[in-house]
């Protein structure tokens, strides 16, 4: 009787060699297709909706296109890996798998996020009269919005933003940061809420995990395709040895550029998500009172170094995309936040208190008629300000508003 002999290390260093060939060919093709993107920016990104009507159009056709696209490829992909192995069902099989996987992760972000968010954040409900204040004027906004109020959470950091979250588990939350409620009056405050408010009603983090699933799936499948290629994979003797590795790596590196293109797609997506959230903003406060916050925040983020160090500290970005500005960012994935407190020169909290005695109207103005950078925005997972301000605008004059 003959023993197989397994040499240990000559598997780790295959696995090891698998996982740099993957990690080569992500890079390649992640870098590529960002370049391309980054390249055709100006043909890409379009100015501001024209109107509300406009606006929901923009968002209708940007959710088809990733569905049907991604539905597209998801049934592609299927045939073409049942041909190589020779067996339809299994390259079904492989496609499902992929999704439910997805579908598993997505879910279970969005059902525990809200307490880690708390956690990491130190959220904590109002306490004080002033912030009891602040959670009436939540209310009021949700009850103008025509939702349910949410609970309101108040984060101990100097960053001045808010965010908007929740799951069926921990409910609602809109959270405002201390460094927001120094930097700005209460009619300012009162329209940043309904910004928020706007993302609850519109059931923004819910169409946006549950179009993420077509891009994260779509490169996870990539993944697996071009790992199974490098092993060899169960339809090689059908197809002829290494000639069926090499096309299911090419498969799988097609799949994986395809699913970073429906990244930015879903970012647009939520581009547009964040207009629909200032129009709810403009409709229930008044469209100045916004324009007034978008503008104080702006200045206050590129006037201040000690903010601009807080927002690119951090390590994740799924949750950026719940924040009313987050310049200089974008989105990739994962949802925790913490800004580093460490570094010398950070240390000092700013006076965000100076900031509301500028003439916050001409500043308005001003960055109204500021160019924008279609490459910047291509990447970023909240449209640029000065175009934030020009659609008010064009919603005033649209619907009437004040």
């Amino acid at each position: 009787m003959s023993y197989m002999y397994y040499d240990p290390l000559g598997g780790l260093f295959l696995f090891m060699a698998a996982y740099w060939w993957l990690w080569i060919v992500s890079s390649i093709v992640v870098g590529g297709v960002t370049a391309v993107i980054a390249f055709m920016a100006p043909r890409l990104v379009g100015p501001e909706p024209r109107s509300l009507a406009h606006l929901r159009t923009s968002m209708a056709l940007t959710a088809i296109a990733i569905i049907l696209a991604g539905f597209g490829i998801f049934v592609g992909a299927a045939w073409l890996i049942g041909y190589l192995m020779g067996y339809p069902i299994g390259g079904a099989g492989i496609v499902i798998a992929a999704v439910i996987f997805t579908v598993i992760l997505i879910l279970f972000q969005w059902l525990l996020s809200p307490f880690f968010i708390n956690l990491v954040y130190r959220t904590r409900s109002p306490r004080t009269p002033e912030e009891k204040r602040y959670e009436e004027m939540l209310k009021e906004v949700a009850r103008s919005s025509g939702i349910k109020p949410p609970k309101l959470r108040i984060a101990e950091i100097d960053v001045p933003n808010a965010f908007s979250y929740g799951s069926p588990l921990s409910g609602s939350y809109v959270a405002v940061t201390r460094g927001l409620l120094n930097l700005m009056p209460d009619e300012e405050v009162k329209a940043v809420l309904g910004h928020e408010v706007g993302h609850l009603k519109h059931r923004d983090v819910s169409w946006l995990l549950a179009l993420s699933v077509i891009p994260l799936a779509v490169y996870y499948l990539g993944q697996m395709l071009v790992w199974s290629g490098f092993f060899g994979g169960a339809y090689e003797e059908r197809r002829g040895g290494a000639n069926g590795g090499v096309i299911l790596m090419l498969l799988g590196a097609v799949l994986m550029a395809a699913g970073v293109v429906f990244r930015f797609l879903v970012g647009n997506f939520n581009r547009l998500r964040e207009y629909y959230a200032d129009a709810n903003a403009a409709m229930v406060t008044s469209p100045r009172s916004i324009q007034r916050a978008l503008a104080r925040l702006y200045v206050a983020m590129k006037g201040e170094r000690y903010l601009a160090h807080q927002v690119n500290s951090t390590s994740s970005s799924m949750l950026k995309m719940l924040f009313i500005v987050a310049p200089l960012v974008e989105i990739h994935g994962g949802f925790l936040y913490e800004p580093s407190h460490r570094w010398g020169p950070w240390r000092r909290s700013p006076d965000l208190g100076r900031y509301r005695s500028i003439d916050i109207d001409s500043i308005v103005e001003s960055i109204k008629r500021e160019k924008t950078s279609a490459t910047e925005e291509v990447f970023a997972t909240h449209p640029p300000i000065p175009k934030r301000l020009r659609f008010i605008d064009n919603l005033r004059y649209s619907l009437g508003l004040a």
